[in-house]
């Protein structure tokens, strides 16, 4: 049996006010110390505990409360806790734009150690106009009284919206949402100060053929959720196409998961594209970057798609370690306008107006316009001035400029600064799509994990058109008309539909997509 002491602890902002935040405490030999939980905590806007421990959220976790959780969060900034004696050491942290605080403490038996910390900003996101947030959770609400517990999470992770989605697994309707559009959000927090939004929407996956889809803002579920034997138990119909216009009519955003690449080889993400039905691509996720397959190819075939971030299932992928929550690591940083809702952070992500993140904050403009921005040049204008910034709480390695899927400026970090920048006219030869990403990495000891952090961040395109020529090339058009041929082909052997109208239905999409890419690829020649 440990001897024990107790740690008070309080943290503020800089204004003296006590904030929310995550807390991690780890013994000398590593492990990482858990408060015992308080069972069945009341929590409401203005009850709580004041620790928020794994047993208050394990429940809500569907397929992953079983998970190995050990976080710890301050619901209100502070708490009175029994901890070991001996030396410990703790790790405060609030999301990615304030400066995460680690300090080493002499925990005495029978004794009380009282500390104070001040999180600071490194970078004030929505006083610029920048809201951050998670746009593929999977928890569950069954009732509006649910919605206290991750509110206060949010808060400690410093979240401002959150795209909560119901799907089916084996059949099972899993992560319920209690309900959609205005009546299934949650808002707490003062508007001026960017406050937190829990929204319903919707991952419609097939895990047979097609992959995933998001849908985000939507006002109702569509069903059947999920097709194909091993996910919907039914046949490959509804199509994913459907259910980008069924998004859509409800005033929604429709993209894709994992960047089209974890599920199959054949995911029908190039043929949704070539229909215009889709508005973005999920590329950083589980401490990677996913575009590189399909993403940036999709780009350089004239088809705009905005780029986001998402963390999938809270606190259950252990990337970094059990006590670093998943929930808001990956991220969709979105300029939403004059005021903060959560029906402007959706459209900001309709217009392009983005960048994805698991840590690093990223800042482009080509001739002063921004992500999704559009810029008309004469067939006689050949350069622009392309601005970037990345800001992060830890090292970066570099700064790239990436036009038309190639790198054309690269900034190295110089021992790991955690503030790279460039600025410099970039030469063009006709029209294209510029974006900025940033990488870094992190060791453990730095933030007290079990895996190095591999840092990524990439804004979304702003796109430069000269003398009306499209963004049009060669090599990825092919790319991308053969590899329609070639799903047809597997969905020929492998689809299972109940009559020939669904099969020609599908078959019309492919053939459509297959048009736009052979279209276009003449037209280039």
């Amino acid at each position: 049996m440990d001897e024990m002491g107790v740690l008070r602890i309080k943290v503020a902002d800089v204004s003296g006010a006590l904030i929310p935040c995550r807390l991690h405490i780890k013994r000398s030999d590593g492990s990482c110390w858990i408060p015992p939980d308080l069972r069945d905590p009341k929590y409401s806007e203005t009850e709580a505990p004041d620790l928020l421990l794994p047993g208050h959220y394990s429940r809500y976790l569907h397929l992953c409360h079983s998970a190995n959780l050990q976080s710890v969060h301050l619901n209100r900034g502070s708490a009175e806790i029994g901890v070991p004696a001996g030396e410990l050491k703790i790790f405060l942290a609030r999301g990615h734009e304030f400066i995460p605080i680690s300090d080493n403490l002499e925990i005495k038996a029978g004794r009380t150690l009282d500390k104070e910390y001040v999180l600071q900003r490194r970078i004030d996101m929505p006083s610029e106009g920048w809201f951050g947030g998670d746009m593929h959770t999977h928890f569950c609400r069954w009732q509006p009284s649910d919605d206290h517990l991750w509110a206060r999470l949010l808060m400690a992770e410093d979240i401002h919206a959150v795209n909560n989605m119901v799907y089916k697994h084996a059949g099972i309707v899993e992560s319920p949402q209690y309900a959609y559009g205005r009546e299934g959000e949650h808002s707490v927090g003062h508007h001026h100060e960017g406050h937190n939004i829990i929204a319903s929407g919707e991952e419609f996956r097939d895990d047979d053929l097609y992959g995933h889809m998001i849908a985000a803002g939507i006002t109702d579920i569509i069903e059947p959720i999920s097709v194909g034997h091993s996910l919907g138990r039914r046949e490959n119909y509804p199509l994913f196409a459907s259910v980008c216009d069924w998004t859509h009519g409800q005033g929604g955003i429709a993209g894709w998961a994992h960047g089209g690449t974890l599920i199959k080889l054949f995911e029908s993400l190039p043929i949704e594209a070539a229909l215009g039905k889709l508005d973005f691509v999920e590329n950083v996720q589980f401490n990677m970057f996913y575009g590189f397959m399909f993403w940036y190819r999709l780009l350089n075939c004239g088809i705009r798609l905005s780029c986001t971030g998402g963390s999938d299932f809270p606190f259950a992928a252990d990337l970094l370690a059990p006590w670093y929550p998943n929930l808001g690591l990956d991220r969709t940083y979105v300029q939403a306008g004059d005021e903060f809702t959560y029906k402007n952070w959706i459209d900001g992500i309709r217009r392009g107006r983005t960048f994805a993140t698991n840590g690093p904050l990223l800042f482009l403009t080509v001739n002063g316009q921004g992500p999704g921005g559009e810029l008309r040049l004469a067939a006689s204008e050949d350069h622009v001035q392309v601005e970037a910034r990345a800001v992060c709480n830890y090292g970066l390695d570099c700064l790239e400029i990436v036009m038309n899927g190639a790198v054309v400026k690269h900034v190295e970090g110089k021992g790991g600064e955690t503030e790279v920048a460039f600025a410099d006219r970039i030469r063009l030869d006709g029209s294209a799509w510029f974006a900025a990403r940033t990488r870094g990495h992190v060791l453990p000891e730095s933030y007290g994990g079990v895996a190095t952090w591999r840092l990524h961040a990439h804004t979304s395109p702003i796109y430069v058109v000269r003398g009306n020529g499209p963004i049009h090339l060669k090599a990825d058009l092919t790319a991308m008309a053969d590899y329609v041929r070639m799903v047809m082909e597997i969905y020929r052997r492998r689809g299972k539909f109940t009559s020939d109208d669904q099969w020609g239905e599908l078959m019309a999409n492919c053939e459509k997509a297959l048009r736009y890419y052979e279209g276009a690829l003449l037209a280039s020649t």
